[in-house]
């Protein structure tokens, strides 16, 4: 599998948003008409995209925020007591993938990039789904607010999606304990360090 990040106007963005667009319609008959500014996509050996998302970060403005009475920043601080400026938060949005497979190792890869990049707090509103599949991995988050359908500008766009019990959530990494989701990412990490 091979996890690329797509920004600006770079060979594949089209088909990433194709794939994102083409999920979220054959899952919840919603229409995706908005993308981050930075798309990762998850592909197999031949191309195919099996897995798809979007990062914004302060500077492109937080989609979550449309669900809380405040700002992301002081949101974290309130239910998460996660201090941390806007500068340093990272956000997931849009995940779209036709297996479950390849989301935790494009999560952990797009984790990655948020270390690389100064970001501290990531931040996504998941689906109960999502949130059964990131509890599995033993990820500690916290649930800052339930994603309200009324929030949204456009609710008739949604198609079921906001049947799912969305929740907008927040997890801070300590860095001496990085956060991997991944099994395989994790043995891989014990067995480097038993070494």
């Amino acid at each position: 599998m091979k996890i690329e990040f797509l920004s600006g106007n770079c060979p594949g963005r089209k088909e990433a948003q194709d794939h994102i667009k083409g999920v979220y319609s054959h899952v919840y008959g919603a229409e995706v008409t908005a993308f981050a500014p930075l798309l990762v996509v998850a592909k197999r050996v031949d191309g195919e995209i099996l897995c798809a998302a979007g990062i914004r970060t302060a500077k492109d403005g937080f989609f979550s925020d449309t669900y809380l009475k405040t700002d992301l920043s002081t949101a974290l601080q309130h239910a998460a007591h996660i201090d941390v400026p806007a500068q340093e938060i990272m956000e997931v949005v849009s995940l779209a993938s036709t297996t479950p497979f390849p989301v935790l190792p494009m999560l952990d890869r797009m984790i990655e990039w948020g270390r690389e990049n100064g970001m501290t707090c990531g931040v996504f509103t998941a689906t109960a789904p999502l949130r059964r599949l990131l509890k599995r991995t033993s990820l500690s988050y916290a649930e800052l607010a339930s994603a309200d359908i009324s929030q949204v500008s456009n609710p008739k766009t949604w198609g079921s999606y906001y049947d799912t019990d969305p929740k907008v959530c927040a997890f801070s990494e300590v860095l001496s304990q990085p956060v991997v989701l991944s099994p395989r990412a994790r043995a891989a990490k014990i067995a480097r360090g038993a070494s």
